[in-house]
């Protein structure tokens, strides 16, 4: 858990003002020099000499309430609304200056999200009145950032705000028409990306990939010999998937029956070496025959010159500007 906001004396647990200031996410103490609030000390002396003890934050509480909602039912039931707007903001800032402005903010869960991101969805500052703040509409408005799958806001009074994120979980790079993205297990972009940056997930290419991956490499999990010489993973008209190996083979899935097209593929190879031969594709398509493409000589000469398909992941990739 990192802490944002003023809290000195704690070593690496909670961040200093300064340093969190230089991210942009801190909310600096708001100061009321010059402000006199008549009747805020901590305690009086009775005319015979007698300490008063006024309670602490528990009286500046009921104080600040009551005369809230005495006022604010007044000038409700009164009618007059620009009055009791002006009376409320005025309220507010009393209320701000006792101490229940928004002086603190708590994140738990940040990875990837930016200190920028979340205090533009957060929306609170010094001046966020803690009572009135809108835990709902925060939570809403985290959760469109796109890293951020879950949130959570608690108001934690009198003057800290506790943030809890769940973020998302990069699952694989879909490349659609010559850009990349990182998108989770549910096919939801997260960020552009760079192919190089995310080298350990799988490519997926063409419209539809990325939210039907997950399907894919669930149903590929037995069949290691075939994933451990997959490139990428080319979804064809958005309803069956062509699979690219490193050897510069294309296997052709069918729409349906995926798991034994890709049984019958393993059966050939381990009988007649299929994969081992000079082919440019499997196809699998049709559950009764199974279809082979002998590479021509240019390809021969030239293995990775290209692909049956027209959509066909590139080495370079682009980020969406």
């Amino acid at each position: 858990m990192q802490s944002v906001g003023p809290n000195r004396g704690r070593r690496q647990i909670v961040r200093t003002n300064d340093a969190l200031l230089a991210r942009g996410i801190a909310v600096p103490r708001r100061r009321f020099a010059g402000l006199n609030l008549p009747g805020f000390g901590g305690k009086k002396r009775a005319p015979g000499g007698a300490a008063l003890d006024r309670g602490g934050g528990a009286w500046r509480v009921v104080v600040v309430l009551l005369v809230a909602g005495a006022a604010g039912y007044g000038f409700w039931i009164s009618g007059e609304e620009g009055l009791y707007g002006q009376t409320k903001r005025g309220l507010e800032a009393l209320t701000i200056a006792a101490g229940f402005g928004v002086k603190r903010i708590t994140v738990e869960g940040q990875q990837h999200t930016t200190d920028a991101e979340l205090t533009r969805a957060l929306g609170a500052g010094p001046g966020s009145f803690m009572l009135a703040f809108d835990t709902d509409a925060a939570k809403e408005r985290l959760e469109q950032v796109p890293w951020v799958k879950h949130a959570q806001v608690m108001r934690l009074l009198p003057s800290t705000l506790q943030v809890v994120i769940e973020e998302r979980i990069p699952f694989a790079v879909w490349q659609s028409q010559g850009k990349t993205y990182v998108v989770d297990v549910e096919g939801a972009v997260i960020a552009p990306a760079v192919r190089e940056a995310y080298a350990s997930l799988p490519l997926v290419v063409g419209e539809g990939a990325g939210k039907n991956a997950a399907d894919l490499f669930e149903t590929l999990k037995p069949f290691d010999s075939v994933t451990k010489q997959m490139v990428a993973a080319l979804r064809v008209g958005d309803r069956r998937w062509t699979l690219k190996l490193s050897s510069g083979v294309d296997v052709m899935l069918p729409d349906d029956g995926v798991a034994d097209a890709l049984k019958t593929l393993i059966n050939l190879d381990r009988d007649r070496s299929l994969l081992q031969r000079e082919i440019a594709a499997v196809d699998l398509r049709l559950a009764d025959r199974v279809s082979v493409r002998i590479r021509d000589k240019a390809e021969l000469t030239m293995p990775d010159s290209g692909s049956a398909l027209p959509d066909v992941p590139t080495s370079s990739t682009k980020r969406d500007t």
